[in-house]
Parts: structure tokens; sequence; C-alpha cells
């Protein structure tokens, strides 16, 4: 039997559940690098949240920033994206109280926020990632990457399949 570990990320609340409703615990997290779940590592993963205990549960709201690795859309080089995470979001308690999809805590008292920190990360992530903003990317002829220098293709202005028609004009 395959035992993962437990994630990084799982805080015991317990003590909140049982205090009156309006207590509330800053949490701040410095983690150099997390590994969210198996598909997802956070390098690093700072900021803060407040826990705060509420009649439906446990609210959190709070920032955290971090950095993802992508490949830019332009040149196909790895590229790092920075991310904020802005947290803000209710973990019922009891379990059963919860809607459909709702996070929750469970019966012991622990939450595992992996997978709403994995959930916000792929959020943050922009649909045409960068390598950096004046990515000159890759020479449509060859394929060479435009960044690391001028490639000696021969610049044509005539779109190779209407080539044909340039004969006309001879």
């Amino acid at each position: 039997m395959n035992k993962s570990r437990p994630s990084r990320l799982r805080f015991n609340f317990g003590f909140l559940l049982e205090a009156p409703i309006g207590t509330f615990r800053e949490v701040e997290l410095n983690y150099p690098s997390v590994e969210v779940v198996q598909d997802m590592t956070l390098v690093p993963l700072t900021g803060s949240f407040v826990a705060t205990r509420i009649s439906e549960g446990v609210y959190l709201s709070g920032t955290l920033h971090s950095n993802i690795s992508a490949e830019c859309v332009r040149c196909l080089e790895a590229a790092t994206v920075a991310l904020t995470l802005d947290i803000d979001e209710l973990f019922y308690y009891p379990p059963h109280s919860a809607p459909e999809g709702a996070y929750v805590i469970g019966e012991n008292g622990y939450m595992d926020l992996a997978p709403l920190v994995r959930e916000l990360a792929w959020l943050g992530v922009p649909i045409q990632a960068l390598c950096k903003p004046d990515c000159h990317g890759l020479c449509m002829e060859c394929g060479q990457n435009l960044n690391h220098g001028e490639c000696g293709c021969e610049v044509d202005g005539i779109d190779p399949r209407l080539s044909v028609l340039k004969q006309l004009l001879e």
C-alpha cells in the first residue's frame, strides 16, 4: 500500500472550532518550496491569512505570494510566473452541513489548504505566459530562438502560399 505523506498545508484548527464565534488566528506562511500536489510545486510560498470562527465553520481571508514554472508561448522556454493568491473562502464545520463541492474541516479538526491553493494557483497562471515582456519568440522559418540572436534567414515579405502570384508580376 502506497501511503502519501500528509500535506504541508494541513493545519489543525480544532481549537478554533471550540472557541466562541469571532475568535480568530493569524497564520504566517514562509515555505521556500512546497509541493501542493504531485503536479504542482510552488517556490516559494509566502504570505499570511486569518482564520476566523463563524457559525458555519471557519472563514479564511488573506494573501499568499508564490512563483510557478510555465512555458513561454512565444519561445517555448521555461518561464517563471509570479502569482498572488487571494484567499477568501469558508471551510464548513461540521462536514455534513457543507454544500456539495465546498471545502470542509474534518471531524478531527484538520483543514487541508492544498486543494484551495492548487485551485487558486492554476486560476492565477496567465493563459499566455511569457518568459519576459519583450520575448522575440521563434523564427517562423528555421525555429531558432530569436532571444539568443538573429537566425540569418532571408526575410521575404511574401507569404509562401501566394508565391505563385509573384510570377504574374514578372
